[in-house]
C-alpha cells in the first residue's frame, strides 16, 4: 500500500495506548500514541499518501499488524481520527479528497471505538500538550515592546493557514480546558490598506461574492495573491517568473516562497501575506482574549517563519490598532507558533483519552 512506518519511541512504556490519526490532502498520518504519567508519546507512525488509499480501514490494519510483529503489546481499544472536513454523526467529508471517513463503520469493521473529529478541533485538544518553553516545539514571537508575555489560565485561541484557513479555540472552565470548534476562516475578509482592498476587490470580481479571509490569507490565498498582482501590477519577465507562471496552482506557493529570498516583487508578495495574516489574527485575539496565548499552526505559518519575525513585521500588524485601549490588551496576548508537526496526532490522541 506503499505506507512508510516510522518507529519514534519504540521502546516506550505506556499505561494507556490509543489509535491516532491526522487526515491531509497530501498525507495520511496514523499513530499509535501512548500515555504514561499523563505524558503523550509516539511510538509509531505510518505515512500514507492520501490519493493513493479509498478509505481508512485497510491502512489502520496494516499498522496494527505491522507494529504487532515487532511488539505484541501495542493492543488498541480505541482512536481519534481529526481530518480536513465537516463532521457529522461521527462522519467526515473530506474536503480535499474524494473519499470520506464514517467513524461508525470503522468501529465495527475493526473492532474498536473510533471517533472522528474536525482537524482543528484535533488541534485544539494537542495545544495543551504543548510545552510553550520547549523550544523545539513552540516559537514565541516577542512584541514590539520586546516582551514575552506569560501565559495566564485564560482562553487560548489556534489559527493554521495550510491549504485553506482554520480556527479554534479553547475555554477555561477553573480546572480544565474545553476545546471548541469553529468555522473562523470564513470571516468575511477586512482590508486595512491599498493593496489589501485591491486585493480583495479583485477575488470579490473573481468570485461574485464578499471573499472570506481564507481565500487570501492560505496557501490558496498565495496563488490568489498572485494572480492578482500578475494581472494589476504585472510580474517580471524571468525564467524564474516564467515557471510560477506555467506551475500548478498547488506549486505556486513554494516556488514563490523560494523565489522571495532573492526577489523583491516576491519578497512584497510574501510580506503583504504576512500583514493579512497578523490582521486576522489580531481580530481573532479581539474576538476572543487569548490570553492563554494565541497559536499560529499549518504549514504556511512554518514554512514562513523567516517573513514573520523579519523586521517584526507580524507582530507590528498584529498590534496595529486605532482605539488606544485595544493595543495594551493585545500585548497582554503570547503569541506562538507550532513547530512540532505532530500537534493534531498528538490532539487526536488527547482526544480520544478525553472522551
Amino acid at each position: 500500500m506503499g505506507a512508510q512506518i516510522k518507529w519514534l519511541n519504540k521502546d516506550a512504556a505506556f499505561d494507556r495506548l490509543v489509535l491516532a490519526g491526522d487526515i491531509g490532502g497530501t498525507n495520511t498520518n496514523l499513530a499509535l500514541v501512548g500515555q504514561k504519567n499523563g505524558k503523550l508519546t509516539i511510538i509509531v507512525e505510518a505515512i500514507f499518501p492520501s490519493r493513493e488509499i479509498t478509505g481508512l480501514t485497510e491502512p489502520i490494519k496494516e499498522l496494527l499488524q505491522t507494529t504487532k510483529i515487532e511488539r505484541a503489546d501495542l493492543v488498541v481499544k480505541q482512536g481519534c481520527i481529526c481530518a480536513a472536513g465537516p463532521v457529522e454523526s461521527n462522519c467526515c467529508k473530506l474536503t480535499n479528497l474524494n473519499w470520506n471517513i464514517d467513524g461508525n463503520e470503522l468501529s465495527k469493521e475493526l473492532g474498536l471505538e473510533i471517533r472522528v473529529i474536525n482537524d482543528f478541533l484535533g488541534i485544539s485538544y494537542g495545544i495543551p500538550t504543548l510545552d510553550v518553553n520547549n523550544p523545539e516545539q513552540i516559537f514565541a514571537f516577542k512584541h514590539t515592546d520586546s516582551s514575552i508575555p506569560e501565559p495566564r489560565l485564560a482562553a487560548k485561541a489556534v489559527i493554521g493557514p495550510g491549504t485553506g484557513l482554520g480556527a479554534g479555540f479553547l475555554t477555561w472552565n477553573g480546572k480544565d480546558y474545553m476545546p471548541n470548534s469553529s468555522e473562523g476562516g470564513h470571516l468575511t475578509f477586512a482590508p486595512f490598506d491599498e493593496d489589501s482592498q485591491s486585493f480583495r476587490d479583485y477575488m470579490r470580481k473573481q468570485l461574485n461574492a464578499n471573499p472570506d479571509v481564507e481565500v487570501l490569507v492560505s496557501g490558496t490565498g498565495i496563488q490568489n495573491l498572485y494572480e492578482w498582482w500578475r494581472d494589476t501590477k504585472g510580474v517580471p519577465k524571468s525564467e524564474a517568473w516564467a515557471d510560477i507562471e506555467k506551475a500548478k496552482s498547488t506549486d505556486r506557493p513554494r516556488l514563490l516562497s523560494k523565489l522571495s529570498d532573492s526577489d523583491p516583487v516576491a519578497a512584497s508578495m510574501l510580506r503583504l501575506f504576512v500583514k493579512m495574516l497578523a490582521r486576522y489574527a489580531s481580530d481573532i485575539s479581539t474576538l476572543l482574549l487569548p490570553f492563554g496565548g494565541l497559536y499560529l499552526a499549518g504549514g504556511v505559518a512554518q514554512k514562513e517563519l523567516r517573513w514573520l519575525v523579519g523586521e517584526n513585521l507580524f507582530m507590528e500588524y498584529y498590534e496595529m490598532a486605532y482605539n488606544k485601549n485595544i493595543k495594551p490588551l493585545l500585548l497582554q496576548v503570547p503569541v506562538y507558533l507550532i513547530k512540532d508537526y505532530s500537534i493534531s496526532l498528538y490532539g487526536a490522541a488527547n482526544a480520544c483519552i478525553l472522551q
